[in-house]
């Protein structure tokens, strides 16, 4: 969910949870405010792969998510169901016998991941899930959420309910202002380039389920319009949907997404746009398949197009996937950038949830979980990439 460090935030915990639960997660919050005093020494004393900031970001990533990777987190409302296809012939293929298995089941062990699924040429070719995962449903999708939301706005177009993402942002929310002389488009909040100047306070309310506390007229928009990734950007995309629409965001994407692509049961807090959609692997790769078939009557393949190509490449914007901050590019919410799998193009979320989609190769591959903290000597930290046999699979 965040790319940087100075957007982390941390809420009160909610009411209503037992006392042993309470403890357990206050337990955790000190081990983890304990390991970031250590973190520093561990990165000089250990040789990264990237640089300094870069590590350190990889690390703040991995204790974040852990904190807000389940639905019962304190951090953040329970969120609301989007109501699926509820599968009843589901057979988990715990180990899938085929000329990925070695490899990947060996990175599954070491890379915390808890569900993995690997599409080759409209086949599943590997399937695999930690036991508590829930096909995935059990784990936060974080940023992801915005691909969702970055979807929805192109059928909302589509529907000449938005007549274009140029249009201002002030057409559909009034009480925004754009700064003399610099238009708040809708197409600057998609690329996080409108200039906003967000606080912690507004991330922490809104992941609660409460409304922003920074009054809509009193946002400001007067920072640089050069990329910044803030994730009130995409809160305010949902603002929009909601109020064109008349309906929350859960029954919204149910009817325009999960129920025309048949995807299973799904949730999502609803007051975000940025954050905390829980679904099935299976639900996640339904939606990558949409970035493979020019066809599909659901999402325009125009507006497709315009999510992968209509990008930035910012001078320094960290990305898991790729474990760098240089050479990153960044669309609706669609990253690229791979130097040696130029054609790969990916939707990512903190604690590296990813969907990876290779056109050329037909591939898809959906990976959920968190990131092993560098204190884990056994875990694939020291490797070259955190998902180098994702890369080798999305190649062939």
């Amino acid at each position: 969910m965040y790319n940087t460090v100075s957007t982390i935030n941390v809420g009160t915990p909610g009411l209503g949870k037992d006392m042993s639960g309470s403890r357990k997660r206050w337990r955790k919050i000190a081990i983890v405010a304990g390991s970031f005093t250590l973190i520093l020494a561990l990165l000089m004393l250990s040789p990264f792969k990237t640089t300094f900031l870069d590590g350190l970001m990889l690390e703040a990533n991995a204790h974040i998510n852990d904190l807000l990777k389940s639905q019962d987190s304190f951090l953040a409302s329970m969120p609301e169901a989007i109501n699926g296809v509820t599968s009843t012939d589901f057979v988990p293929i715990l180990v899938s016998h085929s000329e990925y298995s070695d490899p990947l089941d060996a990175w599954f062990e070491r890379s915390q991941t808890e569900a993995l699924l690997v599409q080759k040429k409209g086949q599943i070719v590997y399937e695999r899930y930690s036991e508590d995962a829930d096909r995935g449903k059990n784990i936060n999708g974080m940023s992801m959420a915005k691909n969702i939301i970055a979807l929805m706005i192109g059928i909302a177009i589509d529907e000449g309910k938005i007549q274009s993402e140029n249009d201002s942002v002030s057409h559909y929310i009034p009480e925004i202002d754009s700064p003399a002389g610099r238009e708040l488009t809708i197409r600057d909040l998609l690329r996080h380039t409108s200039g906003i100047q967000s606080t912690s306070t507004d991330l922490s309310s809104t992941l609660k389920g409460k409304e922003l506390v920074t009054p809509l007229s009193k946002i400001s928009f007067n920072g640089d319009r050069g990329f910044r990734y803030d994730n009130i950007n995409y809160h305010l995309l949902n603002l929009i949907l909601t109020e064109i629409y008349q309906q929350p965001l859960n029954h919204l994407i149910e009817e325009k997404l999960w129920h025309p692509l048949q995807l299973e049961d799904a949730a999502i807090i609803n007051s975000t746009g940025y954050c905390c959609l829980f679904a099935t692997a299976r639900s996640w790769l339904g939606i990558g398949n949409l970035y493979l078939r020019q066809s599909n009557t659901i999402v325009p393949h125009h507006w497709i197009e315009k999510m992968i190509n209509d990008r930035v490449t910012p001078e320094r914007f960290f990305v898991q996937a790729t474990g760098e901050s240089v050479g990153n590019s960044y669309g609706y919410h669609i990253y690229s950038g791979l130097p040696t799998l130029p054609e790969t193009f990916w939707i990512e979320g903190m604690g590296l949830q990813l969907i990876m989609i290779n056109p050329n190769t037909q591939t898809v591959i959906v990976r959920l979980g968190g990131i092993p903290s560098k204190f884990n000597i056994t875990s694939n930290r020291s490797d070259a990439t955190l998902i180098e046999p994702l890369l080798k699979v999305l190649a062939q």
